[in-house]
Protein backbone atom coordinates (compact mmCIF):
# COMPACT_ATOMS: atom_id res chain seq x y z
CA UNK A 1 0.00 0.00 0.00
CA UNK A 2 2.70 2.27 0.94
CA UNK A 3 4.11 1.72 -2.66
CA UNK A 4 1.07 2.37 -4.06
CA UNK A 5 0.69 5.71 -2.18
CA UNK A 6 4.11 6.99 -3.39
CA UNK A 7 2.93 6.53 -7.15
CA UNK A 8 -0.38 8.44 -6.01
CA UNK A 9 1.56 10.87 -4.53
CA UNK A 10 3.62 11.02 -7.77
CA UNK A 11 0.93 11.16 -10.55
CA UNK A 12 -1.08 13.95 -8.48
CA UNK A 13 1.60 16.17 -7.37
CA UNK A 14 2.76 16.17 -10.56
CA UNK A 15 -0.85 16.79 -11.99
CA UNK A 16 -1.73 19.48 -9.80
CA UNK A 17 1.65 21.30 -10.11
CA UNK A 18 1.21 21.54 -14.38
CA UNK A 19 -2.66 22.51 -13.81
CA UNK A 20 -2.00 25.28 -11.70
CA UNK A 21 0.32 26.59 -13.71
CA UNK A 22 -0.91 26.65 -16.40
CA UNK A 23 -4.10 28.68 -15.16
CA UNK A 24 -1.86 30.65 -13.28
CA UNK A 25 -0.07 31.73 -16.44
CA UNK A 26 -3.30 32.88 -17.66
CA UNK A 27 -5.35 33.71 -14.55
CA UNK A 28 -7.56 36.62 -15.82
CA UNK A 29 -8.21 33.57 -18.43
CA UNK A 30 -9.64 31.27 -15.80
CA UNK A 31 -11.25 34.25 -14.21
CA UNK A 32 -13.18 34.33 -17.17
CA UNK A 33 -13.84 30.44 -17.27
CA UNK A 34 -15.44 30.85 -13.49
CA UNK A 35 -17.66 33.81 -14.89
CA UNK A 36 -19.17 31.44 -16.96
CA UNK A 37 -20.03 28.45 -14.26
CA UNK A 38 -21.30 31.17 -11.65
CA UNK A 39 -23.82 32.73 -14.95
CA UNK A 40 -27.83 32.80 -14.10
CA UNK A 41 -27.93 29.53 -16.55
CA UNK A 42 -25.55 27.79 -14.95
CA UNK A 43 -25.26 27.66 -11.08
CA UNK A 44 -26.56 31.28 -11.05
CA UNK A 45 -24.00 32.73 -8.37
CA UNK A 46 -23.80 36.28 -9.22
CA UNK A 47 -22.55 37.33 -6.17
CA UNK A 48 -19.46 35.62 -7.26
CA UNK A 49 -18.79 37.67 -10.28
CA UNK A 50 -17.08 40.35 -8.64
CA UNK A 51 -14.54 38.25 -7.09
CA UNK A 52 -13.83 35.89 -10.10
CA UNK A 53 -10.01 37.00 -10.63
CA UNK A 54 -9.00 36.52 -6.92
CA UNK A 55 -11.27 32.79 -6.40
CA UNK A 56 -9.30 31.98 -9.95
CA UNK A 57 -5.75 33.02 -8.51
CA UNK A 58 -6.62 31.07 -5.29
CA UNK A 59 -7.26 27.64 -7.02
CA UNK A 60 -4.06 28.47 -9.25
CA UNK A 61 -1.65 28.56 -5.78
CA UNK A 62 -3.45 25.96 -4.49
CA UNK A 63 -3.30 23.47 -6.87
CA UNK A 64 0.00 24.23 -7.31
CA UNK A 65 1.32 24.45 -3.76
CA UNK A 66 -0.58 21.27 -3.06
CA UNK A 67 1.29 19.49 -5.85
CA UNK A 68 4.55 20.37 -4.61
CA UNK A 69 3.53 19.49 -0.70
CA UNK A 70 2.07 16.09 -1.55
CA UNK A 71 5.21 15.51 -3.52
CA UNK A 72 7.52 16.28 -0.26
CA UNK A 73 4.87 14.88 2.09
CA UNK A 74 4.67 18.16 3.78
CA UNK A 75 1.85 18.65 6.71
CA UNK A 76 -0.14 15.32 5.19
CA UNK A 77 -3.28 15.32 6.88
CA UNK A 78 -4.03 18.80 6.15
CA UNK A 79 -2.71 18.24 2.40
CA UNK A 80 -4.88 15.29 2.18
CA UNK A 81 -8.07 16.54 2.94
CA UNK A 82 -7.37 19.87 1.00
CA UNK A 83 -6.90 17.67 -1.86
CA UNK A 84 -10.27 15.73 -1.25
CA UNK A 85 -12.27 19.17 -0.85
CA UNK A 86 -11.29 20.68 -4.09
CA UNK A 87 -11.27 17.21 -6.16
CA UNK A 88 -14.80 16.56 -4.73
CA UNK A 89 -15.68 20.14 -5.49
CA UNK A 90 -13.89 19.63 -9.29
CA UNK A 91 -16.08 16.78 -9.51
CA UNK A 92 -19.37 18.04 -8.80
CA UNK A 93 -18.73 21.08 -11.04
CA UNK A 94 -17.68 18.96 -14.17
CA UNK A 95 -20.33 16.34 -13.59
CA UNK A 96 -23.17 19.31 -13.50
CA UNK A 97 -20.90 20.70 -16.50
CA UNK A 98 -21.19 17.52 -18.56
CA UNK A 99 -24.82 16.09 -17.18
CA UNK A 100 -26.45 19.30 -18.15
CA UNK A 101 -23.95 20.27 -21.13
CA UNK A 102 -23.78 23.71 -19.46
CA UNK A 103 -19.71 24.71 -19.77
CA UNK A 104 -18.53 22.83 -22.69
CA UNK A 105 -14.50 23.58 -21.36
CA UNK A 106 -13.72 23.22 -17.71
CA UNK A 107 -10.58 25.65 -18.44
CA UNK A 108 -8.83 22.63 -16.46
CA UNK A 109 -5.96 23.41 -18.36
CA UNK A 110 -6.60 26.80 -19.78
CA UNK A 111 -6.32 27.16 -23.17
CA UNK A 112 -3.69 24.52 -23.52
CA UNK A 113 -6.01 21.89 -23.52
CA UNK A 114 -9.55 21.52 -24.61
CA UNK A 115 -11.71 18.68 -23.07
CA UNK A 116 -15.06 17.98 -23.31
CA UNK A 117 -17.31 17.91 -19.46
CA UNK A 118 -16.99 13.96 -20.27
CA UNK A 119 -13.38 14.55 -20.18
CA UNK A 120 -13.00 16.49 -17.66
CA UNK A 121 -15.17 14.51 -15.33
CA UNK A 122 -13.68 11.23 -16.09
CA UNK A 123 -10.37 12.91 -15.57
CA UNK A 124 -11.59 14.23 -12.28
CA UNK A 125 -12.93 10.89 -11.09
CA UNK A 126 -9.13 9.39 -11.91
CA UNK A 127 -7.84 11.99 -9.81
CA UNK A 128 -10.59 10.71 -6.91
CA UNK A 129 -9.43 7.59 -7.27
CA UNK A 130 -5.76 8.68 -6.63
CA UNK A 131 -6.39 11.08 -3.83
CA UNK A 132 -8.75 8.47 -1.90
CA UNK A 133 -5.43 6.28 -1.99
CA UNK A 134 -3.25 9.44 -0.55
CA UNK A 135 -5.87 9.81 2.09
CA UNK A 136 -6.28 6.03 3.27
CA UNK A 137 -2.08 6.43 4.15
CA UNK A 138 -1.72 10.16 4.71
CA UNK A 139 -0.64 9.15 8.23
CA UNK A 140 1.52 6.87 7.34
CA UNK A 141 3.51 9.89 5.50
CA UNK A 142 5.94 11.88 7.00
CA UNK A 143 7.80 15.03 5.27
CA UNK A 144 10.71 12.92 3.53
CA UNK A 145 14.32 13.01 3.35
CA UNK A 146 16.58 13.61 1.18
CA UNK A 147 16.74 10.24 0.56
CA UNK A 148 13.19 9.86 0.24
CA UNK A 149 12.89 13.01 -2.49
CA UNK A 150 15.15 11.69 -4.83
CA UNK A 151 13.29 8.81 -5.55
CA UNK A 152 10.24 10.79 -5.82
CA UNK A 153 11.01 13.93 -7.36
CA UNK A 154 12.95 12.83 -10.07
CA UNK A 155 10.31 11.15 -11.41
CA UNK A 156 7.70 13.87 -10.88
CA UNK A 157 10.16 15.84 -12.77
CA UNK A 158 10.52 13.40 -15.86
CA UNK A 159 6.56 13.62 -15.81
CA UNK A 160 6.53 17.11 -15.66
CA UNK A 161 9.28 17.18 -19.05
CA UNK A 162 7.37 15.13 -20.86
CA UNK A 163 4.16 16.67 -20.62
CA UNK A 164 5.08 19.93 -21.09
CA UNK A 165 7.21 18.49 -24.47
CA UNK A 166 4.63 16.12 -25.60
CA UNK A 167 1.63 18.05 -24.82
CA UNK A 168 1.92 21.50 -23.94
CA UNK A 169 5.01 22.24 -26.86
CA UNK A 170 6.20 24.42 -23.79
CA UNK A 171 9.01 23.75 -21.17
CA UNK A 172 8.55 26.49 -18.89
CA UNK A 173 6.60 24.62 -16.69
CA UNK A 174 9.87 22.23 -16.18
CA UNK A 175 11.48 24.62 -15.49
CA UNK A 176 9.45 26.20 -12.76
CA UNK A 177 9.09 22.67 -10.89
CA UNK A 178 12.73 22.81 -10.97
CA UNK A 179 12.49 26.32 -8.83
CA UNK A 180 10.17 24.41 -6.62
CA UNK A 181 12.32 21.89 -5.90
CA UNK A 182 15.38 24.15 -5.53
CA UNK A 183 13.75 25.76 -2.71
CA UNK A 184 13.01 22.11 -1.10
CA UNK A 185 16.78 21.29 -1.26
CA UNK A 186 17.72 24.62 0.55
CA UNK A 187 14.77 24.91 3.32
CA UNK A 188 16.10 21.18 4.15
CA UNK A 189 19.67 22.68 3.77
CA UNK A 190 19.45 25.33 5.99
CA UNK A 191 16.97 25.25 8.50
CA UNK A 192 16.15 22.87 11.20
CA UNK A 193 13.19 20.31 10.97
CA UNK A 194 10.58 22.06 13.06
CA UNK A 195 10.36 24.70 11.00
CA UNK A 196 10.69 23.47 7.41
CA UNK A 197 7.37 22.59 6.12
CA UNK A 198 5.87 26.28 6.99
CA UNK A 199 8.93 27.91 5.13
CA UNK A 200 8.40 25.96 2.57
CA UNK A 201 5.04 26.48 2.11
CA UNK A 202 5.58 30.23 2.51
CA UNK A 203 8.20 30.33 0.05
CA UNK A 204 6.05 28.30 -2.32
CA UNK A 205 3.08 30.95 -1.71
CA UNK A 206 5.14 33.66 -2.89
CA UNK A 207 7.00 32.29 -5.84
CA UNK A 208 3.34 31.66 -6.99
CA UNK A 209 2.01 35.03 -6.27
CA UNK A 210 4.88 36.67 -8.41
CA UNK A 211 4.37 34.68 -11.08
CA UNK A 212 0.53 35.23 -11.14
CA UNK A 213 1.09 38.85 -10.25
CA UNK A 214 3.69 39.21 -13.67
CA UNK A 215 0.95 37.19 -16.14
CA UNK A 216 -1.59 39.46 -14.69
CA UNK A 217 0.33 42.65 -14.68
CA UNK A 218 1.69 42.24 -18.33
CA UNK A 219 0.81 38.87 -20.84
CA UNK A 220 0.47 35.06 -20.28
CA UNK A 221 4.10 33.82 -21.01
CA UNK A 222 2.72 31.24 -23.70
CA UNK A 223 -0.36 32.21 -25.81
CA UNK A 224 -2.24 28.92 -27.05
CA UNK A 225 -5.30 31.39 -27.74
CA UNK A 226 -5.94 31.38 -32.02
CA UNK A 227 -4.94 35.31 -32.00
CA UNK A 228 -1.14 34.51 -30.81
CA UNK A 229 1.33 36.46 -32.42
CA UNK A 230 2.38 34.69 -35.25
CA UNK A 231 -1.32 33.72 -36.66
CA UNK A 232 -3.35 35.29 -39.36
CA UNK A 233 -6.67 36.22 -38.51
CA UNK A 234 -8.33 36.05 -41.57
CA UNK A 235 -7.09 32.49 -42.71
CA UNK A 236 -8.06 30.71 -39.25
CA UNK A 237 -11.86 32.26 -40.09
CA UNK A 238 -11.78 29.67 -42.85
CA UNK A 239 -12.14 26.18 -42.91
CA UNK A 240 -9.62 24.53 -44.54
CA UNK A 241 -10.23 21.93 -47.71
CA UNK A 242 -11.76 18.49 -46.93
CA UNK A 243 -13.59 20.04 -43.05
CA UNK A 244 -16.37 18.21 -42.12
CA UNK A 245 -19.48 20.15 -41.99
CA UNK A 246 -21.84 20.50 -39.38
CA UNK A 247 -25.22 18.27 -40.11
CA UNK A 248 -28.53 19.71 -39.20
CA UNK A 249 -31.87 18.12 -39.60
CA UNK A 250 -35.22 20.55 -39.73
CA UNK A 251 -38.01 19.69 -36.93
CA UNK A 252 -41.28 20.65 -38.31
CA UNK A 253 -44.46 20.50 -35.87
CA UNK A 254 -47.75 20.26 -37.13
CA UNK A 255 -51.27 19.74 -35.15
CA UNK A 256 -53.52 16.44 -36.82
CA UNK A 257 -56.56 15.60 -35.11
CA UNK A 258 -56.02 18.35 -32.43
CA UNK A 259 -52.27 16.98 -31.40
CA UNK A 260 -48.76 18.56 -32.35
CA UNK A 261 -46.58 15.85 -33.42
CA UNK A 262 -43.00 16.32 -34.57
CA UNK A 263 -42.18 15.11 -38.28
CA UNK A 264 -38.87 15.31 -40.15
CA UNK A 265 -38.66 16.64 -43.84
CA UNK A 266 -38.75 12.92 -44.90
CA UNK A 267 -42.24 12.98 -43.59
CA UNK A 268 -43.09 15.57 -45.38
CA UNK A 269 -46.13 16.68 -42.47
CA UNK A 270 -47.20 19.34 -44.94
CA UNK A 271 -49.34 16.45 -47.21
CA UNK A 272 -50.99 15.02 -44.05
CA UNK A 273 -54.77 16.22 -44.67
CA UNK A 274 -55.62 18.19 -42.02
CA UNK A 275 -52.33 19.17 -40.94
CA UNK A 276 -51.60 22.75 -39.31
CA UNK A 277 -48.10 24.18 -39.22
CA UNK A 278 -46.89 25.12 -35.83
CA UNK A 279 -43.71 25.34 -35.98
CA UNK A 280 -40.27 24.53 -37.01
CA UNK A 281 -36.73 23.92 -35.69
CA UNK A 282 -33.09 23.00 -37.01
CA UNK A 283 -30.88 20.80 -34.98
CA UNK A 284 -27.66 19.87 -35.11
CA UNK A 285 -27.51 16.14 -36.11
CA UNK A 286 -23.70 16.11 -36.06
CA UNK A 287 -21.35 18.80 -35.26
CA UNK A 288 -18.20 19.00 -38.01
CA UNK A 289 -14.94 21.04 -38.19
CA UNK A 290 -14.86 24.69 -37.14
CA UNK A 291 -12.43 27.53 -38.14
CA UNK A 292 -9.77 28.32 -35.39
CA UNK A 293 -11.72 31.95 -34.75
CA UNK A 294 -15.17 32.33 -36.05
CA UNK A 295 -17.04 34.95 -34.05
CA UNK A 296 -14.46 38.19 -35.55
CA UNK A 297 -16.00 41.33 -36.71
CA UNK A 298 -15.28 45.01 -36.24
CA UNK A 299 -18.70 46.80 -36.77
CA UNK A 300 -19.83 50.70 -36.26
CA UNK A 301 -23.33 52.24 -37.64
CA UNK A 302 -21.33 54.83 -39.52
CA UNK A 303 -19.53 52.19 -41.83
CA UNK A 304 -21.24 49.30 -41.33
CA UNK A 305 -18.62 45.62 -40.98
CA UNK A 306 -15.45 47.03 -41.47
CA UNK A 307 -13.80 43.36 -40.78
CA UNK A 308 -12.47 42.91 -44.17
CA UNK A 309 -10.86 45.86 -44.68
CA UNK A 310 -9.06 46.03 -41.63
CA UNK A 311 -7.61 42.27 -42.06
CA UNK A 312 -6.45 43.37 -45.73
CA UNK A 313 -4.72 46.57 -44.35
CA UNK A 314 -0.62 46.46 -45.18
CA UNK A 315 -0.58 47.83 -41.06
CA UNK A 316 -3.75 48.15 -38.81
CA UNK A 317 -3.13 48.83 -35.02
CA UNK A 318 -6.39 47.40 -33.09
CA UNK A 319 -6.59 48.96 -29.46
CA UNK A 320 -8.84 46.38 -27.41
CA UNK A 321 -11.44 47.61 -24.27
CA UNK A 322 -13.44 45.00 -23.72
CA UNK A 323 -15.47 46.64 -21.22
CA UNK A 324 -14.62 50.54 -20.45
CA UNK A 325 -15.93 50.77 -16.81
CA UNK A 326 -13.22 48.03 -16.51
CA UNK A 327 -10.53 49.86 -18.24
CA UNK A 328 -7.87 51.14 -16.54
CA UNK A 329 -7.40 55.00 -17.27
CA UNK A 330 -4.17 55.60 -17.56
CA UNK A 331 -4.30 53.06 -20.50
CA UNK A 332 -6.73 54.96 -22.45
CA UNK A 333 -5.07 57.70 -21.82
CA UNK A 334 -1.72 55.83 -22.94
CA UNK A 335 -3.74 54.44 -25.96
CA UNK A 336 -5.28 58.49 -26.99
CA UNK A 337 -1.22 59.40 -26.96
CA UNK A 338 -0.63 56.72 -29.57
CA UNK A 339 -3.42 57.48 -31.48
CA UNK A 340 -2.52 61.06 -32.00
CA UNK A 341 1.45 59.88 -32.96
CA UNK A 342 0.00 57.27 -35.32
CA UNK A 343 -2.93 59.44 -36.98
CA UNK A 344 -0.39 61.07 -39.44
CA UNK A 345 0.90 57.74 -40.46
CA UNK A 346 -0.57 55.08 -43.05
CA UNK A 347 -2.18 52.78 -40.14
CA UNK A 348 -5.46 51.92 -39.42
CA UNK A 349 -6.64 52.60 -36.17
CA UNK A 350 -9.48 51.00 -34.78
CA UNK A 351 -10.76 50.92 -30.87
CA UNK A 352 -13.05 48.16 -30.12
CA UNK A 353 -15.10 47.69 -27.40
CA UNK A 354 -18.50 46.07 -26.46
CA UNK A 355 -19.53 49.02 -23.94
CA UNK A 356 -22.84 50.30 -24.78
CA UNK A 357 -22.80 54.28 -26.23
CA UNK A 358 -23.81 55.87 -22.95
CA UNK A 359 -20.91 54.03 -21.13
CA UNK A 360 -18.53 55.03 -23.59
CA UNK A 361 -19.54 58.59 -23.67
CA UNK A 362 -19.08 58.72 -19.87
CA UNK A 363 -16.10 56.73 -19.11
CA UNK A 364 -14.26 58.66 -22.22
CA UNK A 365 -15.41 61.93 -21.09
CA UNK A 366 -13.54 60.65 -17.34
CA UNK A 367 -10.43 59.82 -18.66
CA UNK A 368 -10.09 62.34 -21.43
CA UNK A 369 -10.28 60.63 -24.40
CA UNK A 370 -11.91 61.33 -28.00
CA UNK A 371 -11.45 58.46 -30.49
CA UNK A 372 -14.42 56.52 -31.93
CA UNK A 373 -15.19 53.15 -30.92
CA UNK A 374 -16.17 50.25 -32.66
CA UNK A 375 -18.49 47.13 -32.17
CA UNK A 376 -16.67 43.69 -31.23
CA UNK A 377 -18.21 41.31 -29.27
CA UNK A 378 -17.49 40.97 -25.91
CA UNK A 379 -16.31 37.32 -25.40
CA UNK A 380 -14.50 37.56 -28.49
CA UNK A 381 -12.74 41.04 -27.16
CA UNK A 382 -11.95 38.62 -24.51
CA UNK A 383 -10.23 35.85 -26.13
CA UNK A 384 -8.16 37.82 -28.38
CA UNK A 385 -5.96 39.50 -25.32
CA UNK A 386 -6.41 39.97 -21.57
CA UNK A 387 -5.29 43.34 -21.08
CA UNK A 388 -8.13 46.35 -21.02
CA UNK A 389 -6.79 48.29 -22.52
CA UNK A 390 -4.59 46.37 -24.69
CA UNK A 391 -2.65 46.66 -28.22
CA UNK A 392 -2.40 44.46 -31.28
CA UNK A 393 -0.46 45.44 -34.67
CA UNK A 394 -1.88 43.60 -37.57
CA UNK A 395 -0.26 43.34 -40.73
CA UNK A 396 -2.45 42.17 -43.54
CA UNK A 397 -4.64 40.10 -40.99
CA UNK A 398 -1.40 38.49 -39.86
CA UNK A 399 -0.73 39.48 -35.31
CA UNK A 400 3.00 40.65 -35.37
CA UNK A 401 2.59 42.24 -32.58
CA UNK A 402 0.25 41.69 -29.01
CA UNK A 403 0.85 44.78 -25.88
CA UNK A 404 -0.76 45.14 -22.43
CA UNK A 405 -1.06 48.71 -21.30
CA UNK A 406 1.75 48.23 -19.29
CA UNK A 407 3.92 47.11 -21.73
CA UNK A 408 2.20 49.75 -24.13
CA UNK A 409 5.83 50.97 -26.58
CA UNK A 410 6.86 54.01 -27.38
CA UNK A 411 4.98 55.33 -30.58
CA UNK A 412 9.23 55.85 -31.92
CA UNK A 413 9.54 52.22 -31.32
CA UNK A 414 6.52 50.79 -33.05
CA UNK A 415 7.36 53.49 -36.04
CA UNK A 416 11.21 52.06 -36.23
CA UNK A 417 9.77 48.10 -35.86
CA UNK A 418 6.68 47.93 -37.98
CA UNK A 419 6.96 50.80 -40.16
CA UNK A 420 11.00 51.29 -40.97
Amino acid sequence: MQKLSTIARTLVGFLFIVSGLIKANDAVGFSFKLDDYFAADVLDLPFLLDYSLPLAVFICISEIMLGLAVLVGAKMRLTAFSLLAMILFFDGLTFYSAYFNKVTDCGCFGDAIKLTPWESFTKDVVLSILIFIILAVHSKVKYQTKKENLKVLPVALALVALFSYFVLDWMFPVYFTISLFLLVGLVNKFLVKEIRETILAALTFITCIAFSYHTYSHLPLRDYRPYAIGKNIAIDMVLPEGAIADVYEDVWMYEVNGVVNEYTTKDKPWEIEGATFVDRQTKLLIEGDHPPIHDFSIESDDFGDITDSILAAKNAVLFVMYDLTKSDIKGLQKVQSLMNYLAEENVSLIAMSATTESQMLEISEEAGVSFPFYFTDETTLKTIIRSNPSMLWLQEGTIVGKWHHNDFPSADDLMHKYLK
